[in-house]
């Protein structure tokens, strides 16, 4: 072979080289190769994105030793070790402005029916599972509807049967002329407290499934939000509880159902007070952005654990004891019925965040230049 016949294939080469580089660049998936002595010998641009790690000296580490985050690093490692193909499995990972969602995946680079190194696919998934998370609301919800009708005439006529018959005990007793023992009084009324303890879940559990008739108009946010403050201001300094208003001047109406808002906001904060039942402080925000209005409300209560706030607005979900499980999925569904969107972050022992978006209306969209929302 001659130095042309050379040169050509070795352009040949190159050209195949570079065509691998752009495809794998050309990808969204991260994906990492490395020897069978576990260094990562090629990467593309994805990878480097979406991963945590530091690439400083990375011929001479294993490639889980270059990986920031201690969780993804085990995986890796513990996978890799054992030589065999591992599900994908997902991470979360906090970064400087938001909190993503990474699924990785570890399989063995075969080849000569041998291993010869391996291969890890990243992906970010945040999006993805976001939708499928509002969708599983939305089915949730949906599956509830048709046993509403059933709930109404099964469970709420009877309790009012059940309460009017205890009124009728109780004037009965009196117009004979006897008087009740301390401890009958105390069963009555405890068979009452339970009425209206079963009362409430039936009312709050058709106030989430049932078609709602929403009456839209246009509503003032800030106005709804000091309403909502003069509202609670006793039971808030009885919880030692302060409350701190940053409302944007000057928002634009959106076109919503007052009644229903103001429903939506009394169960985020009843939610934020009984978080923090040595007190603490409660902080409403409202911003405009672009064409909506976020409204914040957060808390620096005990927060909600990362095992489960995918779960708080599913419905019949509750970590209260005498919770129902439904008062988050009424607020869920009151956003969406706003054309609006709700999102949450919390930290253990420092609070949560839940801040909603709601659509202005168009007549009133104008730049006016406001302030970007930040918590």
């Amino acid at each position: 072979m001659n130095n042309e016949q050379m040169q050509s294939l070795l352009g040949l080469v190159t050209e195949e080289y570079e065509l691998l580089d752009a495809v794998l660049d050309s990808v969204s998936i991260g994906i990492i190769v490395c020897d069978s002595f576990h260094i990562m010998v090629q990467n593309n641009k994805a990878s480097s994105r979406i991963l945590p790690m530091e690439f400083h000296d990375i011929q001479d580490r294993p490639v889980w030793s270059c990986i920031r985050d201690p969780e993804i690093s085990a995986f890796v490692h513990e996978t890799i070790e054992s030589e065999e193909n591992a599900a994908p499995r997902d991470f979360v990972i906090d970064t400087a402005s938001d909190r993503r969602i990474l699924s990785l995946a570890v399989m063995p680079l075969v080849r000569s029916k041998s291993v010869r190194g391996t291969i890890i696919t990243i992906e970010d998934v945040t999006d993805r599972r976001a939708d499928e998370m509002r969708n599983r609301r939305l089915e949730s919800l949906a599956s509830l509807t048709n046993l509403a009708a059933t709930v109404a005439h099964e469970i709420k006529n009877p309790l009012g049967s059940i309460s009017i018959y205890v009124q009728l005990l109780r004037k009965n007793i009196a117009s004979c002329g006897e008087t009740l023992s301390p401890q009958n009084v105390k069963y009555l009324d405890v068979v009452d407290e339970e009425i209206e303890r079963l009362n409430r879940i039936v009312v709050d559990f058709l106030f989430a499934v049932r078609p709602l008739k929403f009456e839209f108009s246009p509503v003032d946010i800030n106005a709804l939000v000091l309403s909502l403050a003069d509202f609670f201001s006793g039971e808030l300094e009885q919880h030692k509880i302060h409350l701190q208003l940053d409302l944007a001047q000057g928002l634009p109406s959106i076109r919503g159902d007052d009644r229903f808002l103001r429903q939506m906001l009394i169960n985020l904060v009843k939610n934020a007070i009984a978080a923090m039942p040595l007190g603490g402080s409660i902080h409403l925000k409202t911003r405009l952005r672009d064409d909506v209005i976020l409204l914040a409300v957060e808390d620096t209560g005990t927060g909600i654990p990362d095992d489960v706030i995918h779960k708080i607005f599913e419905p019949y979900f509750t970590t209260k004891v005498d919770g129902t499980g439904l008062g988050l999925t009424m607020t869920y569904k009151v956003v969406k019925e706003h054309g609006g969107d709700i999102q949450v972050k919390s930290e253990a022992d420092k609070g949560t965040c839940f801040t909603i978006t709601l659509p202005v209306l168009r007549r009133a969209q104008k730049l006016l230049g406001y302030e970007e929302f930040s918590t």
